[in-house]
């Protein structure tokens, strides 16, 4: 049973439909995910029995130093985000929590030495991880804030429109910006 106040329902329903007959996220995303996901796994063992042991990349440097500056724009734009309560914080937690996972992970499996083994591992479980772990959070926090909240704002007569809340019609005056 679905809880209820004053007969709106708190949770969406689970067709994720924008109205009018249009999808938030088409029906067919979930099923095509999972096959790419099914696809990828033969794909990864493939890679792992056939790539070479080791391998000398070009400009190793900047694709280094590449990813740790999205990583930085990352941050940034969660931390804008979730400073102007921006609808888009949800999607950058999530994204920069993704890019915190993803170099921990090759930190640690490109570190050479023991000693840049240890330094790596400890990075990554003191400061990336947990850091990435607190995105998720937010991103889930958020996520389910707006869930709950959309009813309550519709039920209220506001709309979204552009990426935009907008007031209802009869709300007397004009609404302000940020």
């Amino acid at each position: 049973m679905r809880p209820h106040v004053r007969g709106i329902q708190l949770r969406a329903l689970p067709g994720l439909r924008l109205g009018q007959g249009r999808w938030l996220v088409p029906p067919w995303i979930a099923p095509a995910f999972f096959l790419c996901a099914v696809v990828l796994l033969p794909w990864a063992a493939f890679l792992v029995f056939t790539l070479p042991r080791n391998y000398t990349a070009n400009h190793w440097r900047v694709a280094w130093a590449g990813f740790d500056l999205g990583l930085g724009a990352a941050l940034v734009a969660t931390a804008i985000a979730v400073a102007r309560r921006s609808p888009f914080a949800e999607v950058g937690a999530a994204v920069t929590g993704t890019l915190l996972v993803c170099d921990a992970w090759f930190d640690v499996l490109t570190a050479r030495t023991t000693g840049e083994v240890v330094q790596a591992g400890l990075e990554a479980l003191l400061i990336e991880l947990p850091l990435a772990a607190l995105c998720f959070w937010m991103a889930g926090n958020l996520a389910r804030a707006v869930e709950v909240a959309r009813p309550f704002l519709q039920a209220a007569g506001f709309r979204v429109e552009s990426n935009r809340l907008v007031p209802p019609e009869n709300a007397g005056g004009s609404a302000g910006s940020d």
